[in-house]
């Protein structure tokens, strides 16, 4: 009996040892921030504290035109995304539209494929200079000068607008699937139009779900570093992710690790004061939902041969978001420079690139570090996730949603940030441990800044499971790993597939906290298309970008069909 609880205290005690040396790196980081903006010079220099930077980063007209182009841009993203969002939940949620399984299916694997690449295909395509469009209608029409530019500021908040339209819809269609159906059924009865009735009675009804999605998109715009990086930076506009970059990587000089310190710390404090309405909004959306049988439905309202025009404005966000520039990356990447689809382009296309990138040297260590961290980051997320929720759902610990808490932290704050600490620290510890620019690094803050993500999933499967059953094991002397391993686990098992599939794509197709972090010996398949993007070697940049796609795709299916079965299986149950 002794020995069974000496056994139970020691897994405890490992649970809560993990669950808190994980809270203290993500406050600990979050604090190293804030230390780097109190310093100047570079790490590992002495330096007093100081407002130096701060005084710098007001009185510098540069910081309020990054401000203001960063807040541009929010505004476009979220007048893009927010509304294409609502009209696809609305076209899934409410309405007899046919075929919605698909719909909801090629949106949901959007989400998936690199933003990066994406914003590639639109240069390929719109950029004044080299931009396929541009020169196939300055041909057709004598033109000097391209009619259309997306190295603009719109531009770039157009296109990310567009690759967060599906994260918009998915958080938007909860609520209209939760929605009090009777006041719309009312509405109908009585006569008001279809029209008047979703601006009087539906819009009202999800606003809460409709503030919560603008805040998101504003807090994921601010930090948004993959569009700005790759059509931004080239052109000279600078938003804050791309201001911090550049102050780290400066074409002449040292780091500005203190003024960037000062820009994470203002941008720390704008995420989390963002973070109050939106939990706010949430807290209300319970009043405009209610808990119906399971044998009612709302009657869907009736498109007839409108859902032709539904169909049609899917097939072309589609076109423009995905289909447009995959097809422009792979165009570039058969031919020695950009042309416009000519018989004479077709005559010089070829797979020659093809040959001469797979077997580069540089290219397949990139693969492999890429792999491992697929493998290394998701296994480590739900491991530590998994202690966290046991400590938040299964403990009666004081002080345990002071830890939820903080595993949430790294969801609305930049995950650049995260990177910059990181690196301040590996820089701070080299002569001691040589950390920096190493693929444990990277391991470390992927693990760090997705946390959030396994908590949350985890949080919710082990909330499900009904106490009685680790209770009765523990009756008996089982010890506390025993329980999680023999009962927790297998009854949670979605989840923890879930999280770990999600979390190995987004290790594949992750660019912002991995450019901030990458050296020659820890490249990745996306620092490595970065680089080669930003030394000029567009067409070997596309090819390679090809390349990621044909393998990813594989994966996104693989994780689309089991997301699929386990909804089917979750709903069958219900």
């Amino acid at each position: 009996m002794k020995k069974n609880i000496s056994n139970l205290d020691w897994s405890r005690l490992l649970l809560l040892g993990v669950a808190g040396i994980s809270a203290l790196a993500i406050l600990g980081l979050l604090a190293m921030v804030v230390w780097m903006s109190l310093r100047t010079g570079v790490p590992g220099q002495p330096s007093s504290y100081t407002l130096k930077n701060y005084t710098a980063l007001l009185n510098d007209p540069y910081t309020y035109r990054v401000m203001v182009t960063t807040l541009i841009f929010s505004a476009v993203t979220i007048a893009v995304s927010v509304p294409l969002g609502f009209v696809f939940a609305w076209l899934i949620e409410r309405t007899d539209l046919p075929y919605k399984a698909l719909a909801m299916s090629l949106l949901s694997i959007g989400i998936l494929f690199p933003t990066f690449l994406k914003a590639m295909g639109w240069v390929f395509l719109l950029h004044p200079r080299i931009g396929v469009i541009n020169i196939f209608l300055m041909q057709l029409f004598g033109l000097k000068n391209a009619p259309l530019n997306i190295a603009t500021l719109p531009g770039i908040g157009f296109v990310e607008g567009l690759t967060l339209a599906p994260l918009a819809y998915v958080m938007i269609s909860a609520a209209l699937r939760g929605m009090n159906p009777a006041f719309v059924e009312a509405a109908s009865i009585h006569g008001v139009s279809k029209w008047r009735t979703l601006l009087r009675v539906e819009l009202p009804l999800v606003w809460p779900a409709l503030v919560s999605a603008v805040i998101w998109m504003l807090t994921v715009a601010i930090a948004a570093f993959d569009v700005p990086g790759v059509i931004g930076m080239a052109n000279n506009i600078f938003t804050f992710s791309t201001a911090i970059y550049f102050m780290i990587n400066p074409n002449e000089g040292l780091p500005r690790y203190g003024l960037s310190g000062a820009y994470g710390t203002i941008m720390v404090g704008l995420s989390l004061i963002l973070m109050f309405p939106y939990f706010r909004a949430l807290k209300q959306s319970h009043r405009y939902q209610i808990i119906s049988g399971k044998s009612y439905q709302s009657r869907p309202i009736e498109l007839g041969r409108w859902w032709l025009f539904g169909w049609g404005l899917l097939g072309l966000y589609l076109v423009l978001a995905f289909i447009l520039p995959l097809l422009a990356i792979f165009w570039v990447s058969l031919l020695p420079y950009v042309q416009v689809p000519s018989r004479q382009a077709f005559s010089v296309a070829s797979f020659e690139r093809y040959s001469a990138v797979v077997f580069d040297s540089a290219l397949l260590q990139a693969a492999w570090n890429t792999l491992v961290l697929m493998v290394a980051v998701p296994t480590l997320i739900v491991s530590i996730s998994t202690a966290i929720s046991w400590v938040v759902t299964r403990s009666r610990m004081r002080g345990r949603m002071v830890l939820d808490a903080i595993a949430f932290l790294p969801h609305p704050v930049p995950h650049l940030l995260f990177a910059l600490a990181i690196a301040y620290v590996a820089l701070l510890v080299s002569d001691v441990v040589p950390l920096y620019g190493t693929l444990f690094v990277l391991l470390a803050v992927y693990v760090i800044c997705w946390i959030s993500f396994g908590t949350r999933v985890l949080n919710n499967s082990m909330v499900q499971v009904h106490r009685e059953l680790e209770e009765a094991a523990q009756v008996g002397g089982v010890p506390t790993f025993r329980v999680l391993w023999k009962v927790i686990l297998p009854l949670i098992r979605p989840g923890l597939v879930y999280a770990w599939i999600w979390t190995s794509l987004s290790a594949y197709r992750e660019l912002t906290m991995a450019v901030f972090l990458a050296s020659p010996n820890s490249q990745l398949l996306s620092t490595y298309i970065w680089g080669q993007w930003h030394g000029g070697g567009l067409g070997d940049a596309a090819a390679i970008a090809v390349i990621m796609i044909v393998i990813m795709s594989p994966l996104v299916t693989s994780f689309w069909i089991y997301a699929r079965r386990q909804q089917h299986v979750a709903s069958s149950v219900s």
